[in-house]
């Protein structure tokens, strides 16, 4: 028996199939075209898609708030401490101990303590201003050194305030603590420094001034 032909395709096959190859191209760019979003997927809710920017090297600062001219007013207004000493009583009790414990032992200048105690009194009321004037009781024997080593001794209140327990000071009567520091300086020889205190009693005289009526402590 002679062996079977191939079966041979018939032409309308042929075309169906390229028929149907076209129709599925044109669906798959249809659905490109009206919905692009399958062409890649988009990211997740919530998710940031910029990349953040540099870091600052600069801590950022707040701003400190502005005082206002209400603020500054009422700081100026604010009364004083009834306690503080008057400014004019302070002013003349720190006269008084500058003069008072301060010395020039060089020639031509004090020729003893009580020169000081003289000095002071022109800041004293005239009882205490007596009593300075008379001479001290102070070491002749320091002075005979000081006159040697022709000392100076010189005087700087540090601080005024009112004394521990010390009543408040009133329109006639204050009382008043100077902390001072005296630098002494003899020839040839290196300057030393002392710290010292003086408490005082300050009264208002009649003509208007404040002057020193008792020293509490010396």
């Amino acid at each position: 028996m002679p062996a079977p032909q191939p079966e041979k395709s018939s032409p309308w096959k042929i075309f169906v199939l390229f028929a149907a190859a076209a129709l599925l191209a044109i669906t798959g760019i249809l659905l490109l075209v009206v919905d692009p979003g399958r062409a890649a997927p988009s990211a997740e809710p919530g998710t940031a898609t910029a990349s953040p920017g540099p870091l600052s090297s600069t801590p950022s600062t707040s701003s400190e708030p502005t005082p206002t001219a209400q603020d500054t007013a009422a700081e100026e207004q604010e009364p004083s401490a009834p306690e503080s000493v008057p400014p004019k009583a302070a002013d003349t009790a720190r006269r008084f101990v500058l003069a008072w414990a301060s010395h020039d032992a060089r020639p031509g200048h004090d020729v003893s303590f009580s020169d000081a105690g003289r000095r002071a009194a022109t800041y004293a009321t005239d009882e205490l201003a007596a009593q300075l004037r008379e001479p001290g009781d102070r070491s002749t024997r320091l002075w005979q050194q000081w006159l040697a080593d022709e000392t100076r001794v010189n005087c700087a209140v540090d601080r005024v305030a009112t004394p521990d327990g010390a009543p408040a000071a009133t329109s006639e009567r204050a009382y008043v603590r100077l902390l001072y520091t005296c630098t002494t300086r003899a020839a040839g020889q290196p300057a030393t420094r002392s710290h010292d205190q003086l408490a005082l009693e300050m009264h208002h005289v009649p003509a208007g001034a404040w002057r020193v009526a008792a020293i509490v402590n010396a």
